[in-house]
């Protein structure tokens, strides 16, 4: 059964997906909180995940560094900041590495930019070519064609700017990201599982957005629980035909430092979510959970 199974990289909710992990534990309420940003020191996070449909084990690595632009006071100032940071992710088909940098002029907005290379190991379907968009790169297909996949490398570009914001309890954030692939692949056309697509392998453009609105909630004996909703768009711009859609709800608990000896940044979170639309898996359910451990050094 094992030899059947695809492996792919998966964004946990608070854990992996940096749009979230602003809402459940970083900048979209800090301002409310503490006066400006905290630079003490480099911050450090492990984010442990797994997911059905699609299928996938995934940890990721992440450092960065934080260097406040303002004193203010002011809650749309109070979060400005520069950061860079370098974000290593391992999973059973790939191993990627992305260096970034960050510009937030107001704290309910940050600029992202950064480049990814990533080795393929050319095992569970990686890399794989297609001939055209419409071929079916499901899990099935995929396990058909297991041993043409081969190893090689890629490259990611890309540019993500974030909206945030927060009134009373309720969190809000959209990110989206602009994309740049290319791939060492034979081609024309290759299956890149960090996006569950068909991308170009000389050299493709997509776009992905993520929307979160949820409540948080402070927990008597400590920590705090975050509960919401969450959709996630993917369009590669050559391919309308393969957009793909899907609408989840999710919960994040915070865990307090006297639970576990756990650091004091660390979270666990589940989301299920519907394929409202999907070349292939329109009309399922996908599921994710994630352990994510955070630390100041």
């Amino acid at each position: 059964m094992v030899c059947r199974l695809t492996l792919l990289s998966v964004v946990v909710l608070v854990s992996s997906s940096p749009l979230a992990a602003r809402v459940s534990a970083d900048s979209t309420g800090r301002a409310a909180r503490q006066p400006s940003v905290d630079a003490r020191g480099p911050e450090l996070d492990e984010t442990f995940g797994a997911s059905v449909n699609q299928l996938g084990l995934q940890n990721t690595l992440g450092l960065r560094w934080t260097r406040p632009l303002t004193r203010s006071r002011h809650p749309l100032l109070a979060d400005a900041h520069l950061r860079a940071g370098l974000t290593h992710t391992l999973t059973p088909s790939y191993t990627r590495l992305a260096a970034w940098f960050e510009l937030s002029p107001l704290s309910i907005l940050d600029l992202r930019a950064g480049v990814e290379p990533a080795a393929y190991f050319g095992s569970f379907g990686s890399l794989m070519s297609f001939d055209t968009y419409g071929d079916d790169f499901g899990d099935s297909a995929r396990s058909a064609r297991r041993a043409e996949a081969h190893a090689g490398t890629g490259t990611r570009l890309f540019l993500a700017p974030t909206l945030k914001g927060r009134l009373g309890s309720f969190v809000f954030a959209s990110s989206a990201s602009w994309e740049w692939w290319r791939s060492s692949a034979a081609g024309p056309l290759y299956y890149e599982p960090a996006r569950d697509t068909l991308l170009r392998s000389d050299g493709d453009r997509l776009l992905t957005l993520s929307t979160v609105i949820a409540r948080r909630q402070p927990l008597g004996g400590g920590g705090e629980i975050t509960c919401g909703l969450k959709h996630d768009l993917t369009e590669v711009f050559a391919a309308a035909g393969n957009r793909s859609q899907k609408l989840g709800v999710f919960a994040a608990r915070q865990l307090a430092a006297r639970h576990l000896p756990l650091p004091a940044r660390s979270v666990v979170a589940v989301q299920v979510a519907y394929y409202l639309e999907d070349p292939i898996r329109k009309g399922q359910l996908g599921a994710a959970v994630g352990v994510s451990l955070g630390r100041r050094r």
